[in-house]
Formats: C-alpha cells, structure tokens, sequence
C-alpha cells in the first residue's frame, strides 16, 4: 500500500512529470522506435527458435506459445529503447 502512496506523490510533483513526459518523447521517437523494432525481431525471432524450436519446426504451437513468442519479443525492444534512451538523455545532459 505505501508504494501506491509514494507513486501517487511522486507523480504530483511537476519536475517528475517533465522528465517523465522527456523520456517518454525520445523513447517512442521514430528514431529509436525503428531500430528498437528491428531488434526485438531479429532478438526475439532466436529467442523463440530457442524456447520453442521443436514445437515451431513440428507446427505444434498452441495459443499459449504464441502468447509467449510476443512477449519474449518485448524483453529485447525494451532493453534496446531504454539503452537508447539512457545515451540520449546522457547526450542532451551534456550538450
């Protein structure tokens, strides 16, 4: 219950909600946008191959393992946005 609190005031404040909307502006900018993409398909296409190779090979997916597929595909266009996001802001820091 106190992290809701402590959410709740942490967005209140107005030099939070700058940055926030800062990181949100350059995290779905098209630039890291595009190539966040290209990874989390090229990433994810492995990853999948790697967890789910015999039933892709055999056409044997279920709903779930799509399910599953999608998801793993967000791990690497998160860790590739928030990457290029952190440099970006570091970059503007220092301009």
């Amino acid at each position: 219950m106190k992290i809701f609190v402590y959410i709740t005031v942490l967005l209140k404040e107005e030099k939070f909600t700058m940055q926030l909307k800062r990181v949100l502006k350059i995290w779905f900018s098209g630039q890291i946008l595009k190539r966040s993409i290209k990874t989390a398909i090229l990433v994810g296409t492995m990853l999948a191959f790697i967890n789910h190779g015999e039933l892709i090979l055999s056409w044997s997916l279920t709903p779930q393992c799509w399910m599953k597929m999608g998801l793993t595909c967000l791990v690497p266009y998160s860790v590739a946005s928030w990457t290029a996001t952190k440099s970006k802001l570091e970059a503007l820091s220092l301009s």
